[in-house]
């Protein structure tokens, strides 16, 4: 998982660092639909991506989310 969505998930999101792992659920990961929603926010904010909430929702896990946005951060 690149540095970015680690500091996101922890400074902004406040999710627990121990739980951060690129195979772990969102659900172990702590997301709750709060966390989904902000987490859409930010990355549009900082980083000037349109990734959904259902997008967000559909990954499996934290290493597959973090590959959806690095290829949207990348234009593909």
């Amino acid at each position: 998982m690149t540095g970015d969505l680690v500091r996101i998930l922890t400074d902004d999101l406040k999710l627990p660092a121990d739980r951060l792992t690129d195979d772990a659920s969102l659900d172990h990961a702590g997301f709750d639909s709060l966390v989904v929603v902000e987490l859409s926010v930010l990355l549009a904010d900082r980083y000037g991506i349109d990734i959904s909430d259902s997008d967000i929702k559909d990954a499996a896990t934290l290493g597959q989310l973090d590959l959806l946005i690095t290829s949207k951060r990348s234009g593909r």
